[in-house]
């Protein structure tokens, strides 16, 4: 019998990838997206599919769980046979969480209560949540392990603080098996271009127009970026594996590279591009140093990234040639 799972973020750049991965592997995926942020463009490839339904609604909605049962059951399935969901649905800009941290606060944790309520009240056999890195703020020790202790810098990292405590609670009260994901700066193709996106967009977008490429602050912070297709894998073990019930794990890229030094290869990487590198004020609530133990992740899910940082900024720099929106 194949297997039902739900996405909620289904038209993000990560959850589009995953509902892709999830069909190929033969999975009944019911997507779930407000289009806020997310692009049915993204979902080009799959909405033919006949193992894939889009449900068009928000996170926070109260009649979410009636809705999913409607939805299921004009596809002859079953509520009370779905066997994972995976919990994307958030804004995700320490940018926009400063700005609006009281919206922040109703996507992200609100939401995560709400999909909790269904996982409770549909008797769902295993959550996954894709929490952040963020959590970790500016910790004193690199590679950072899962042990290390929680430091929000922005809304954004106490809102996934907050949905990590919920799940921590939800699985001792209620059994759901819940697994938390700490996802370290994904990348790849069909990661929105604005000034909330991922620097790497940011900065592919700006020299594929010829405009300035922006850094912020002295460009010396350093990051450990892992390709979309490389996250769309973990996850899915994820929900696949009993022993990641229960588990926090880090999905970080093995490669660190500074801000300054992935500018300057965006640059020289995209033909033609006539763009200078000019800083500009450092973010507030930014992170200095980003990279993750991945022993954990490699143990429990068998996984390690596969895209190597070059290999995948030269994929990501080629879709974008093709696919240029304005902000």
């Amino acid at each position: 019998m194949t297997a039902t799972v739900i996405v909620t973020g289904a038209a993000g750049f990560i959850g589009s990838a995953l509902s892709e991965l999830l069909l190929a592997r033969g999975y009944y995926v019911l997507g779930i997206d407000n289009f806020r942020t997310g692009k049915r463009e993204n979902l080009s490839e799959i909405r033919g599919n006949k193992r894939f339904r889009l449900l068009e609604a928000d996170v926070t909605q109260n009649k979410l769980s009636e809705d999913v049962i409607k939805a299921l059951s004009q596809a002859h399935l079953k509520s009370n046979e779905i066997d994972i969901i995976f919990h994307l649905a958030a804004i995700s800009s320490v940018k926009e969480s400063i700005e609006n941290p009281v919206l922040m606060n109703e996507t992200n944790v609100r939401g995560t209560i709400n999909i909790l309520e269904m996982v409770r009240r549909l008797e769902i056999k295993r959550f996954v949540f894709s929490s952040s890195a963020a959590v970790y703020g500016n910790p004193e020790k690199m590679p950072i392990y899962e042990e290390a202790p929680c430091n929000p810098l922005s809304p954004y990292a106490a809102s996934k603080i907050a949905g990590e405590l919920y799940i921590h609670s939800y699985n001792q009260l209620y059994n759901i098996g819940g697994t938390i994901l700490r996802y370290f700066n994904v990348y790849g193709p069909r990661q929105a271009y604005s000034e909330y996106s991922g620097v790497i967009s940011i900065f592919t977008n700006q020299a594929l127009r010829n405009e300035p490429i922006t850094v912020e602050g002295t460009g010396e912070q350093t990051r450990s970026f892992i390709y979309v297709e490389d996250i769309a894998r973990a996850t899915l073990a994820a929900g696949e594996r009993d022993t990641a019930s229960g588990m926090t794990i880090n999905l970080s890229g093995t490669e660190s590279i500074s801000i300054s030094n992935l500018a300057q290869f965006i640059r020289q990487n995209v033909e033609g591009s006539e763009s200078e590198v000019i800083h500009v004020n450092p973010r507030p609530g930014d992170v200095k140093d980003s990279i993750g133990s991945m022993e954990r992740a490699g143990e429990i899910l068998q996984f390690n990234p596969e895209v190597r940082l070059e290999e995948g900024l030269r994929k990501t720099i080629d879709w974008y040639k093709t696919h240029q929106s304005s902000k």
